[in-house]
């Protein structure tokens, strides 16, 4: 399995003319250059191409292409026969240029070019060959444009002749460059403002254009009107279509559609003014929160974007799994509104197991979740979640780990969160943190994009009790590291993006993720002492209340990307880093607001928090965990999934990264970014195994360390770890975790 890993790792090697034949051409790159206007731009013009180059994974490498390389030319054995047909169906053929297909491309941009008003322009190719690749470039030339002289509109009806001359909202300007697709896009205009007047039978297939590209020099003359079949449309249909409709009543359905679902006895039934309720069972949904949600209101004219917003609106909704909006005529110039809607799980229960071990030392931790979508019946989300961990360590140490945390989350985006932490390390330190977290979240419909602004992020840092060792290490007046150390104040705001191009009509489509979070902390509580003429202390920190708060500035990014070659084969590519800067009131960063490196989600060859920061050494055992934190983390990762069968996966990887601190601390040396940070860069590889139980998945990694930066601050030629001999059991590490690592 490692080995078909390293394979993958080197497949740019492959020979990608291997299936080409000799008297034909791989199409190794398609281009179009536009020569003489800068109105079109090749990029509006690559979907027209009937053939183009093999696809590119992140941009620039054709793994698909060199996976199906991979095929061996002789077929004659079994696994041979395995082998060629698993690398094609994982794979990619090789895009062999076809002469036919090119024509068609020319054809195509000839017409997309003329559709914008460009109707002499021609297209030719050119072709450069490296031995039997080929490079093919489509020259456009545009030609002079034709323009738009005049719009005459021949509408039978005041509203839509009206909308249609409105020339601060049409996009049909005179002296525009003539185009068909904005023709269809005023038609498109002008159906939506019928249709947010009243006017719901009305439809853009009613209109046509008529236009004349000989009343002059580049010019041409539209005419917009009926369609011709309209005319010999009944008088009650064309004035169906020119009336409009006023709302009568609204019916909620919840849990049942009427028009498939059987009769069912237990149906029930409520009315309130002009809405009405029928359910199956228990009420899905208040009845003040149906109407609240639903911006369709009886007595209103029939409006498109309330439509448009009520589907928004209870799509938002975490407890609606699906909602469907109808309207049915009840008489002439009424329409009653159907919104049929089916719910979700209301309750959803987690576990999670998480265990490492490296170098003698064991550690487990585990939790369980609680959710419910409709905590009130107003599609209030609660969350509740615990948490516990225990470490026991070869030299006799320990340490414990407990979380508590609750959330509720409002159906007008408002997030709510209370959290309790305790730590507690005999040996060094005890510590509790309370937060609370008021914030607002934005997601549309079927967008890719995630908004979450935290408006309010409170957490108070406890420390009861430090051992006298540790206060020794850490708490020296010239450690500057002893500010993580003593109880503290943090009261930020934050704003989080997120975007995944995941579609789950198209799961095996490869796609990306992202998400970047930017937090600033401290602002206000420093504004509030200086008003207040609070000086700094002999430590040069102002104090709110006898403590002190933090000052910082901290980003982070994230990108994933699943590169899915068929139901079972998948590679997928990982990337963060992030930054936190004090500055102000902090000299460092507090101690729960750092960078930690190692892990089952970062680099797996390193227990989690073993690893940096640079090259570090580390100091005594007891205490190095303290250390073994930065202001800049950079992770690193590649994993291939193989589904052998049924639920249980394999997987290999390789992972790379650090940890760094933005100065060097007399404690941590080597730890401070520098310019060959490079060189400081950890590796590991290893195996894994997951079993996706589908409701979560239970997966152990054992990591093995390639290349280990700690070595360099006392034994260089050591710090590739390639040697057999020279690995030890401080060289790897089991990770046990629910859940994809990313």
């Amino acid at each position: 399995m490692l080995l078909g890993f390293v394979m993958l790792l080197l497949l740019t090697g492959c020979n990608t003319l291997k299936f080409v034949p000799e008297d034909q051409y791989l199409l190794d790159n398609t281009k179009i250059e536009v020569t003489d206007t800068k109105e079109v731009k090749p990029s509006e013009l690559k979907p027209y191409l009937r053939q183009t180059q093999n696809s590119k994974t992140l941009g620039f490498w054709k793994l698909q292409l060199h996976i199906y390389n991979t095929a061996p030319l002789d077929t004659t054995t079994k696994s041979k026969k395995r082998l060629a047909r698993n690398a094609r169906k994982m794979g990619e053929a090789p895009e062999i240029f076809d002469a036919g297909l090119a024509s068609q491309s020319m054809t195509q941009l000839t017409k997309a070019l003329q559709n914008r008003g460009f109707f002499n322009a021609t297209v030719d190719t050119s072709m450069a060959f490296k031995g039997r690749k080929l490079t093919l470039t489509y020259h456009v030339h545009a030609n002079e444009p034709y323009y738009l002289r005049n719009a005459a509109y021949y509408l039978p009806q005041g509203a839509l002749r009206q909308y249609a001359m409105d020339k601060e909202k049409s996009l049909l300007k005179e002296g525009m460059y003539f185009n068909s697709d904005v023709l269809n896009q005023e038609r498109a205009r002008l159906e939506r403002e019928m249709r947010r007047s009243g006017y719901y039978y009305f439809e853009r297939s009613l209109l046509q254009y008529t236009a004349d590209s000989t009343v002059g020099d580049h010019q041409v003359d539209v005419e917009m009107k009926m369609q011709d079949y309209y005319e010999d449309l009944p008088d009650t249909l064309q004035q169906r279509i020119f009336a409009r409709q006023m709302i009568r009543d609204v019916y909620f359905h919840l849990d049942y559609d009427p028009n498939y679902s059987r009769q069912m006895t237990s149906i029930q039934s409520s009315e309130k003014d002009n809405y009405h309720f029928t359910w199956v069972n228990k009420k899905l949904l208040r009845d003040r929160t149906l109407i609240h949600t639903c911006e369709i209101k009886p007595g209103d004219w029939y409006d498109i974007k309330k439509v448009e917003d009520t589907y928004a609106n209870f799509n938002s909704l975490g407890v609606v799994k699906y909602v469907d909006i109808s309207f049915k005529e009840y008489e002439p110039g009424l329409l009653d509104c159907h919104i049929v809607i089916s719910r979700r799980k209301l309750n959803t229960f987690t576990a999670e197991v998480e265990g490492t071990y490296s170098a003698g030392d064991w550690g487990v931790a585990a939790g369980v979740g609680y959710v419910n979508k409709n905590i009130f019946r107003g599609a209030e989300e609660l969350s509740l979640k615990v948490r516990g961990g225990y470490e026991w360590r070869q030299n006799g140490g320990r340490a414990i780990e407990a979380r508590a945390q609750a959330g509720l989350k409002f159906p007008n985006r408002l997030k709510i969160n209370l959290a309790f932490n305790y730590q507690q390390r005999p040996d060094e330190f005890t510590r509790t943190i309370v937060n609370a977290s008021l914030g607002w979240s934005i997601k549309r419909p079927n967008s890719p994009w995630t908004h979450q602004f935290s408006f309010v992020d409170l957490s108070l840092v406890y420390l009861p009790y430090i051992s006298d060792e540790f206060r020794s290490v850490f708490l020296q007046p010239t450690n500057i590291l002893k500010y993580s150390y003593e109880d503290h104040l943090i009261l930020g705001l934050s704003y989080s993006l997120a975007y995944t191009s995941f579609r789950e009509k198209q799961p095996l489509r490869s796609f990306g993720n992202f998400r970047a979070r930017v937090e600033v902390a401290g602002n206000v509580m420093d504004g509030i002492a200086r008003l207040a003429g609070v000086q700094p202390g002999e430590d040069g920190m102002r104090q709110v209340l006898g403590i002190c708060y933090s000052q910082y500035f901290k980003a982070d990014f994230d990108f994933a990307y699943h590169q899915i070659f068929n139901e079972k084969h998948r590679l997928v590519f990982h990337g963060a880093i992030g930054c936190a800067i004090p500055y102000g009131n902090s000299k460092t960063i507090p101690f729960e607001k750092r960078y930690f490196a190692g892990g089952g989600n970062s680099v797996r060859g390193w227990t989690m928090r073993g690893l940096g920061p640079g090259s570090y050494k580390g100091l005594t055992k007891k205490i190095d965990y303290n250390n073994r934190a930065g202001d800049l983390k950079l992770d690193l990762n590649v994993e291939y999934r193989w589904k052998v069968w049924n639920f249980i996966e394999l997987a290999a990887f390789t992972d790379a990264g650090n940890i760094w601190t933005i100065d060097d601390y007399d404690n941590q040396p080597g730890g401070g970014i520098k310019k060959d940070f490079y060189k400081q860069i950890a590796w590991s590889y290893g195996v894994g195994l997951r079993l996706d139980f589908t409701v979560f998945v239970f997966r152990i990694d054992y990591g093995i360390r390639l290349y280990d930066p700690e070595y360099l601050s006392y034994d260089a030629p050591k710090a590739w770890r390639t040697a057999p001999n020279g690995l030890g059991w401080n060289d790897m590490s089991f990770h046990f975790a629910i859940g994809y690592p990313f």
